[in-house]
């Protein structure tokens, strides 16, 4: 499903009608209304837990003489409904710490004026023409939390009481390198209270604008985002979302103050002022059919597409994924590594593993060596260590291990480069701009002369070649190639998973039903096969066979028996409507082919079924039939998803479809013994 995008550059302004529906919400915060603190129930969803009544985000820019400052003021009221809604005592609020213009935007470290223009020919910041530096703009490279305020307000004997957050309730934890997190429990909380809190991030960052997401795991009455950008920042912006925004963008105004010359009067200078509204948004939860909620909540992502300081020549940052494309190329890290030999060069070399003729096998044996030294450490990064390191440790993330695979691949003759992504826990990729700061990983993409690019990742042990995990399996990869036109993959075609089932059984007339079972996995469905069972093996397929049993009941004659192994009892998808898309783990197939050999005299009674149903836009797909004929019958029942993502106007059709495959995979069959 397309996600609802708008431009901001296409923006109308409506003032008129904003003002009148602020006019309705309590913004006044540290007094709650009488409504408010009496409130049990919230109308447009009963069920709530609790209610966010009002939420503010203020983002106001600071221009200084040698860059900018940015603070962002959240301030947020609560309304506790039920028992479950006091986890929300509890708020978290991301930071980064020991992160600067020159390192780390994206996991990567490269120059934030890589796409730099040339500056003026003179500035009042002292700089003449030529290349401007970071020292330009100051070691900007932390954030911080400030001004936290947070009360709980309950109703006692026809009063109200206040019980604020207490220092000790307030912890500082470090989550890695660069980000942080700043945690607070509010004291008091209960069925009744109104929690309210606020707090602002004083940022050094200013060319990383914050993602902002108006809705949440529960209903949200009122939201609204306040941005005052200078003009001298440029940023793409996106607004998504199932619901929607109502958004503007004006002409506003900056003012500051030169430090060296405290004398001077404020100088004025022109911004973008962006306002976004939501109301009435519905509770959008965690759901095990969708990989990242905040893809489809409202919201608005931006990143910096170019700037200025003041008294320069305009930069720019990253307008198009070319860009992008020469930045990771660029990169110390990443970029620069992908030209250097394997550490495992000599190892290659005296396993004679370029003398391979099959170049999948020789991509085979390359992985199977580089998995051998070094273990994946479970994580997915885009920046990879010095693959020296990596090999002297024996293990590392997938980005550590891919450019070890990549390093090696080259050097045995094969064409290996990065395929850049995002990895589906994370979310999407923006739709209507590019960005640097949204990636967080890369795969293996191994490009042939026939454009039959194969693909692997380090995570992707006991799989084989274009087998991913689920997580990486993206509708929208960029494989980065030096000296040729990157070019955009989807991932989500390359991995599939298959499963067949074989069962030749017989039925005796005491009701058992016995004999052989054959199970062919293929793709990505084998490569979870062998990680359950522990087998340790590098394939495109696996085969298990076993015994096959299964007792049924017997009564006057007649066998009554549910052939299928561990059938889908019942449908996942029991709610009659959905508010989320359905998105599945993989594209595939599942097969089950059933023949049972009758005892004498036996036949199956009833009508046999023949029934094949499929969704409207074909991305499911049933098929089911049975066949008797010579003391024996033969049940097929094949399910196929098609696409991993159903949109919640196609859910009837899905649930239907689950529905009927789940009543006939427990329907038990009858056999009767012929007079």
């Amino acid at each position: 499903m397309k996600l609802k995008t708008l431009l901001f550059s296409v923006l109308i302004s409506w003032p008129f009608m904003m003002t009148m529906a602020e006019g309705e919400v309590n913004m006044k915060f540290g007094k709650p209304t009488k409504e408010e603190m009496q409130m049990t129930t919230y109308e447009a969803d009963p069920e709530a837990d609790a209610v966010v009544l009002c939420r503010l985000t203020d983002v106001e820019y600071i221009i200084q003489e040698n860059g900018y400052l940015v603070d962002y003021r959240e301030k947020c009221r609560i309304k506790v409904l039920k028992p479950g809604g006091t986890r929300y005592a509890k708020v978290v609020v991301p930071y980064m710490m020991n992160m600067s213009h020159g390192s780390k935007l994206g996991g990567l470290r490269f120059s934030m004026f890589a796409n730099q223009l040339t500056a003026g020919p003179s500035s009042d910041l002292g700089y003449d023409g030529g290349s401007m530096t970071s020292e330009a703009m100051g070691d900007y490279s932390d954030e911080s939390v400030e001004d936290l305020k947070a009360t709980a307000f309950n109703l006692r004997n026809g009063k109200v009481v206040k019980s604020p957050l207490k220092k000790a309730d307030v912890v500082k934890k470090e989550i890695d390198e660069q980000n942080y997190q700043l945690e607070f429990t509010i004291p008091d909380v209960e069925v009744g209270t109104v929690i309210e809190y606020e707090y602002t991030i004083h940022s050094e960052l200013f060319w990383l604008l914050h993602d902002w997401f108006a809705q949440r795991e529960i209903p949200v009455a009122y939201a609204k985002l306040d941005m005052n950008i200078p003009g001298y920042l440029m940023f793409n912006m996106e607004e998504h979302g199932i619901q929607r925004l109502t958004c503007t963008c004006t002409n506003g105004v900056v003012r500051y103050k030169l430090v060296s010359d405290p004398m001077s009067n404020p100088v004025s200078a022109i911004s973008n002022h962006y306002v976004c509204v939501g109301r009435d948004l519905m509770a959008m939860p965690k759901d095990d059919y969708v990989y990242c909620a905040e893809d489809w909540r409202a919201g608005v992502t931006a990143e910096l597409k170019q700037f200025r300081l003041r008294g320069t020549m305009q930069m720019d940052y990253a307008k198009t994924w070319e860009q992008i494309d020469q930045m990771i190329l660029d990169d110390e890290d990443l970029g620069k590594q992908l030209g250097d030999h394997s550490p495992l060069r000599d190892v290659l070399k005296e396993k004679k593993i370029e003398e391979i003729a099959d170049k999948n096998e020789r991509a085979v044996a390359v992985y199977q060596l580089v998995m051998n030294k070094v273990k994946w450490d479970g994580t997915y990064k885009m920046r990879p260590e010095k693959t020296s390191e990596t090999l002297s440790k024996g293990v590392g993330s997938n980005a550590d291990i891919n450019m070890l695979l990549i390093q090696s691949l080259n050097d045995v003759g094969l064409n290996a480069v990065p395929v850049v992504l995002r990895t589906r826990e994370q979310g999407q990729l923006p739709f209507n701009f590019p960005s640097l700061q949204k990636l967080t990983s890369f795969v293996v993409g191994i490009v042939t002369d026939a454009g039959r690019n194969v693909y692997i990742d380090a995570s992707s042990k006991n799989g084989y070649l274009n087998i991913l995990p689920e997580n990486l399996l993206v509708e929208r990869a960029r494989l980065v190639m030096k000296n040729k036109r990157s070019m955009w993959v989807n991932l989500q075609q390359v991995t599939k998973s298959q499963k067949s089932t074989l069962i030749d059984a017989v039925l005796t007339p005491d009701g058992v039903l016995k004999g052989r079972q054959t199970i062919r996995y293929e793709g990505l469905a084998a490569q979870k096969y062998r990680q359950e069972k522990g087998i340790d093996d590098f394939g495109p397929e696996a085969t298990e066979i076993s015994d096959f049993t299964l007792q049924g009941q017997v009564a006057d004659g007649v066998i009554t028996i549910c052939p299928f192994p561990n059938p889908m009892k019942e449908s996942p998808f029991k709610a009659d409507s959905r508010k989320m898309p359905v998105e599945f783990g993989s594209t595939g197939k599942n097969r089950v082919v059933i023949n049972i050999a009758l005892p004498e005299g036996y036949a199956l009674q009833g009508e046999p079924r023949n029934t094949t149903i499929v969704s409207t836009d074909k991305g499911l797909e049933g098929r089911y039939q049975t066949s008797t004929g010579n003391d024996k019958v033969m049940l097929s029942c094949q399910f196929s998803i098609n696409k991993l993502t159903h949109s919640e106007k196609s859910y009837g059709d899905l649930k239907q479809i689950f529905d009927l495959f789940s009543q006939y995979n427990t329907e038990p069959l009858v056999f009767k013994k012929l007079q």
